[in-house]
């Protein structure tokens, strides 16, 4: 790290506190950019459904030996897959779909919890997120992801936004909506997945939302809104990994309150207007 920056943040001089401030950064931007279409697409139940089979997956991946973000990977993809064809597939409401898949993995979650034996640090870390503890590979993995996932919205935005906004024109034009959603849905557990590490199960599905909320307080057109939510994440990340070194609390929810003061921060200046 270069002098100036170690003098502005004296931490970090650790290397764990490099890692931490990398996939910070990663998982600030992933969120931010994936939360935008969440909020247009008023999927924020979905994307809370989603963290929440996280824990299924993990404890599935515990019980039976596997890597647990693997594991969580698949079945929230699997979950994901799977509420995307039945709301198609049924005729029950959405959030009906979604509350259904929710309540089942998260029962199935406790019920493995409660088959593990003795007790379990790692499980705990990904409910409530261990930021400090992050390897190599949870690094690599996020600044791939805050890569790939960012470079297929960008270059699909166009589309993607008719998806949300007029689904039947998009599939007059040709564009499959259908097709969308599952890669979106797909974009969105895999943004779950990979911030379980940071900010846990129980907060990942804030990081994807509120930064959104607030751009749509103040941002007027699209491109504000991306770049808007974008700031805010990744400034609340760091704030919040700043914060939580000097005041010795928990950097996810530290993070995560960063976030909600910009939010009402921006809520306010909108009523002000």
């Amino acid at each position: 790290m270069t002098s100036w920056l170690t003098t502005l943040m004296p931490f970090l001089e650790y290397p764990f506190m490099q890692r931490a401030l990398l996939i910070a950064l990663a998982i600030g931007f992933l969120c931010a950019v994936v939360g935008v279409f969440v909020t247009l697409r008023s999927m924020a139940f979905f994307s809370d459904a989603i963290a929440h089979s996280a824990l299924a997956g993990i404890a599935l991946g515990i019980l039976f030996g596997i890597a647990p973000v693997p594991a969580a990977v698949i079945f929230s993809l699997i979950v994901a897959m799977g509420i995307t064809f039945l709301t198609y597939r049924t005729s029950l409401p959405s959030d009906t779909v979604i509350g259904v898949f929710f309540s089942g993995s998260m029962a199935l979650g406790v019920l493995l919890i409660g088959l593990q034996e003795g007790y379990q640090a790692d499980l705990l870390s990904y409910l409530f997120g261990d930021i400090l503890a992050v390897g190599n590979l949870d690094v690599a993995l996020a600044l791939a992801l805050a890569v790939v996932v960012p470079t297929v919205i960008f270059q699909r935005s166009r589309v993607l936004i008719k998806v949300a906004f007029s689904p039947d024109l998009a599939q007059v034009e040709g564009q499959q909506p259908r097709v969308w959603d599952y890669i979106l849905m797909t974009l969105l557990a895999l943004t779950v997945a990979v911030s379980l590490k940071t900010v846990g199960i129980i907060l990942v599905s804030a990081l994807i939302i509120i930064p959104a909320a607030a751009a749509r307080n103040v941002a007027r057109d699209f491109r504000r809104l991306m770049v808007v939510a974008i700031a805010v994440g990744v400034i609340s990340a760091v704030l919040g990994l700043t914060g939580s070194y000097y005041l010795d609390t928990a950097s996810g929810p530290t993070i995560v309150m960063v976030a909600v003061t910009f939010f009402v921060a921006s809520l306010l200046g909108r009523l002000h207007n």
